[in-house]
């Protein structure tokens, strides 16, 4: 079959060369992008090392006066260029490769002359359009199309509420390609990412990247294993951008997991950020959070309380305090309370962020007379919550909010919002976002699985960091406690907000053996490893360096105890490293923690309880 698809993609092609026919390439050729006409109509198709990544497909959009890609013509290349650099990077590793090939190609339409932009990595593409918006003031809606192979199974995250689509906040779910029109209570409409699995057991990723003065792209299910771009203002559409320009389309291929992981094109298709507004970055500091809301009790909020907490970041070498909702109602003197939480806090060497309703922040004025508020009360970052649309005035809103920070030198964290595009890249001031189902939901009578946490590092972590709040211990659901200590090594989030209470953990002994990790925990990597056995749903198993030491974390999505074989191949250099291995007491889900000594040609085993997770540390001897 695969052969089959093969050789009618080809001939399909090669009767296009004789017409209006561009091949685009990638710097080692193996990935091509073929961009044709076919009676006027814009079209593309996509495929990487032979496999069939999309077949051909529709390009375009529709404004209030016209439509691009119909009675199109002369399809030309107008430029081409290419890109390598090494960009800095906080994700999966310390450094990220930008290689690609670029391509900018016109299109003609009466007297319009529309540009699309093409950039096609090793590791898959992007492209965007560049239209002539003359007389145009409306998106009224997308063409862009993407038709996957026949064979292939997508997965997809379902939540059984109108939710869905505000918060990103679904458990991720397998289906086979032809049930994508059906399969999801709530319609035809799917959030970014998608992760296809292909026929060979290769990855491809449908999503975007730079998303800015555009509405967020969604995905409707069209029927022929086909989906195509939508928008949450539908046919009431959205005005044009400033510039003209799109978001980045992007098509992310991987052969392994350990490239899917590892992928950094969404990174790449992001500009770097301003000079100007980001000439000083020593205020954008990656840390620990603790956190009340989650597991507050009846004196929740209370000054005393909340120095509680402070004291218990400290104690933790944590950087971070987050006041959530409820501050400023709860406080009659609200300002003056602030003010000298984070005078004690500074003291204490911890910085507090504060949270504030979206609702409260929509007016400009506002919104800069709270920060304003904030900043001279000493905070050093702000969680805002509750846009629940992708819409283009919410996209708006948060890119808004990013350069008033920065402006102010303050770091921000969304939740209640869609997945990542990359933002963080051209401003490093947003921390972290949500667009993720979380722990929170612990607490809604709606426990998050094993499975699901199994499937995130492969699914939704793709698009970039997730304000998933691991860590919850006393509310973990039908998950070992060592579990919920991986998850704070597999999650990335710059701004990793522990779920779980610090004044327990500090006082309860039972948690005495995962404090020395908690005081060293890393929230950025150098370097990632996704592991043999890892497998989407089932099991996620990682490496990860920072500095000299490595950590290993792996969760087991499944209800059965597992064995897992390591090989930690990845150490350098002949000598051992030094071991601190935790994982799971049969039964009562305690903490097992083994002390030893590991080197790169060991085979050790380790059986996973149902569910249940290992932690590793790996110290250099120097």
């Amino acid at each position: 079959m695969r052969l089959l698809l093969t050789i009618c993609f080809l001939n399909y092609c090669s009767v296009l060369l004789a017409t209006d026919t561009l091949l685009l390439q990638s710097p080692n050729r193996k990935l091509v992008a073929t961009v044709f006409l076919n009676d006027g109509k814009l079209m593309y198709a996509v495929k990487a090392a032979g496999q069939i990544l999309l077949t051909p497909a529709q390009l375009g959009i529709t404004f209030d006066n016209r439509t691009i890609g119909i009675n199109s013509k002369q399809l030309r290349i107008v430029r081409r260029y290419t890109v390598q650099e090494t960009r800095s990077s906080r994700i999966n590793n310390n450094r990220a490769l930008n290689h690609c090939n670029g391509y900018l190609i016109t299109v003609q339409q009466n007297d319009f002359t529309d540009t699309l932009e093409f950039r096609l990595f090793d590791q898959g593409c992007g492209f965007r359009y560049l239209p002539e918006t003359h007389g145009a003031r409306i998106v009224k809606k997308e063409l862009t199309s993407f038709t996957l192979p026949a064979n292939s199974s997508v997965w997809y995250f379902e939540r059984n509420s109108d939710w869905k689509l505000k918060s990103y906040a679904g458990w991720w779910m397998r289906t086979h390609v032809s049930q994508l029109p059906t399969v999801s209570s709530q319609g035809p409409i799917q959030g970014k990412p998608l992760v296809v699995e292909l026929p060979s057991k290769k990855y491809m990723v449908l999503s975007e990247a730079a998303l800015n003065e555009y509405s967020g792209m969604r995905l409707k299910a069209v029927g022929n294993n086909t989906v195509q771009v939508n928008f949450t203002e539908d046919t009431a559409g959205f005005p044009i951008s400033s510039n003209g320009r799109t978001p980045w389309r992007v098509i992310l291929y991987a052969a392994n997991l350990q490239e899917l992981v590892n992928n950094t094109v969404i990174e790449n298709l992001n500009p770097r950020p301003d000079k100007k507004l980001f000439a000083d970055q020593r205020y954008i500091k990656p840390g620990k959070a603790v956190w009340s809301w989650i597991s507050r009790n009846e004196h929740y909020l209370e000054p005393a309380e909340e120095r509680k907490f402070i004291d218990a970041a400290s104690a933790l070498h944590f950087e971070y305090t987050l006041i959530d909702d409820g501050w400023e109602h709860k406080w009659k003197n609200k300002w003056q309370e602030l003010q000298a939480l984070c005078h004690y806090a500074k003291e204490k060497q911890v910085g507090v962020w504060v949270w504030k309703h979206s609702k409260e922040l929509l007016d400009v004025q506002q919104r800069d007379r709270f920060l304003d508020s904030i900043r001279r009360a000493g905070a050093v970052g702000l969680k805002t919550d509750f846009m629940n649309s992708e819409a283009r005035s919410f996209i708006d809103f948060e890119i808004g909010l990013l350069k008033a920070a920065a402006e102010r030198k303050m770091m921000v964290v969304f939740h209640g919002c869609q997945a990542p595009t990359g933002e963080s890249v051209t401003y490093p001031n947003e921390m972290s976002r949500e667009g993720i189902r979380g722990m929170e939901l612990n607490i809604m009578n709606e426990p998050i699985p094993a499975w699901h946490n199994a499937a995130l590092p492969f699914t939704r972590f793709l698009c970039g960091h997730g304000d998933y709040t691991p860590g919850f211990f006393t509310n973990r659901g039908k998950t070992t406690n060592t579990h919920q200590l991986a998850l704070l090594y597999l999650f990335n989030s710059p701004f990793q907000c522990l779920a779980e209470s610090p004044v327990t953990l500090l006082q309860d002994p039972a948690y005495a053996p995962v404090l020395p990790l908690l005081r060293t925990l890393p929230v950025t990597w150098d370097e990632t490893r996704v592991l043999p056995g890892s497998s989407i749903g089932t099991l996620a198993a990682f490496a990860r360096r920072k500095g000299k030491d490595w950590y290993i974390a792996v969760i087991n999505g499944t209800d059965s105890a597992v064995t897992y074989a390591l090989r930690p191949s990845f150490l350098r250099g002949n000598k051992p490293f030094t071991s601190k291995v935790l994982s799971d007491a049969a039964g009562d889900g305690g903490f097992v923690t083994t002390d030893g000594r590991m080197q790169a040609s060991d085979l050790k085993r380790f059986k996973l309880q149902p569910a249940g997770g290992l932690v590793i540390h790996l110290k250099a001897n120097n």
